[in-house]
């Protein structure tokens, strides 16, 4: 895979209506990069991919269990793609698991909270199309959301 440095984006690229920790870094990888990750998980065996609902899945590095990762190698493929992101200097770790998403035009998710494993940090990389990505305040998290007690 090309590798390019992509460091800590510049201030224009500070997602403005988030915390200030989202980061938007356009063109991250190459159209050529998108192709070989591509191969890659369309390449994969069909073992590899779990059938949900609405989408399909490949899980990566690890399958999460409520008292943690069962950790497992990344392949040589995705250990590049996870070193990319880390010399962003964006993560202070190189990311140790992936999920692959497949999603096909139109179709998304819920809003959701990713659990504990993925704490603090998530990182996304959209593939054959852009993605819209909406984040909402947690009522949880904030307090009451009664707007008759003001």
């Amino acid at each position: 895979m090309n590798r390019h440095q992509n460091k800590i984006p510049d201030a224009q690229n500070i997602v403005q209506s988030v915390p200030n920790t989202a980061y938007y870094i356009p063109n991250f990888i190459t159209e050529q990069n998108e192709q070989f990750l591509l191969n890659k998980i369309y390449k994969a065996p069909k073992t590899k991919w779990t059938c949900l609902s609405n989408r399909r899945l490949q899980n990566w590095g690890g399958i999460p269990q409520p008292k943690g990762m069962l950790a497992e190698k990344l392949p040589d493929w995705l250990t590049e793609c996870c070193e990319m992101i880390q010399s962003t200097n964006v993560v202070n770790k190189t990311p140790n698991h992936v999920l692959v998403n497949e999603y096909k035009p139109g179709q998304g998710i819920m809003p959701h909270k990713d659990g504990p494993l993925y704490y603090p940090t998530v990182a996304t990389i959209s593939l054959g199309s852009h993605t819209c990505l909406d984040f909402y305040d947690d009522v949880n998290d904030h307090g009451s959301n009664d707007l008759n007690s003001r």
